[in-house]
């Protein structure tokens, strides 16, 4: 791909990329980042002939740039159990203050195999499958658990925790 076609393509769609990384990456400087590589990632392995439209096609380039930045973040920040969950709590979110103990003392309540794989599913974005591999228990009993646990937190929320 030439310079002045990128540059073209960046021109029609650099805004649309950008407002799609924005919403995955959760950040401006970390969307700008995204929103270069894509384009580069663009420029090394243009669209082929059987691309039919480009911009769902850059949405797909772009979701995978942010994927791959978003595992590498999460690899280049060991954190542990603790760490992860205060992570998740300081987060932006719309809950207040309230809520995010409320959850934090339920997560904390929760029996550790559950609580594990909670962590693994909703913090470390692994799906059922990989938890279930990784702890050893079967997809079905992962399920479970998850449903458990996400009722009783949701159950906190609506104040039916005192």
């Amino acid at each position: 791909m030439t310079n002045e076609a990128l540059g073209q393509l960046y021109t029609r769609y650099g805004a649309y990329v950008h407002r799609r990384c924005r919403a995955l990456m959760g950040n401006d400087a970390d969307a700008n980042d995204a929103l270069q590589e894509t384009f580069m990632r663009v420029q090394r392995y243009p669209p082929g002939e059987d691309v039919m439209a480009l911009l769902p096609w850059l949405y797909t380039v772009a979701a995978r740039v942010c994927f791959d930045q978003l595992a590498h973040r999460r690899r280049a920040e060991p954190m542990g159990l603790l760490g992860r969950v205060t992570a998740w709590f300081d987060r932006p979110t719309t809950g207040s203050v309230e809520e995010k103990l409320c959850l934090g003392g339920e997560l904390a309540r929760l029996d550790e195999t559950t609580r594990e794989m909670a962590m693994l599913h909703w913090l470390d974005g692994l799906t059922q499958d990989e938890v279930a591999t990784k702890t050893g228990y079967s997809r079905k009993t992962v399920g479970v658990k998850l449903k458990s646990a996400e009722g009783v937190l949701r159950e906190a929320l609506r104040g039916g925790v005192t």
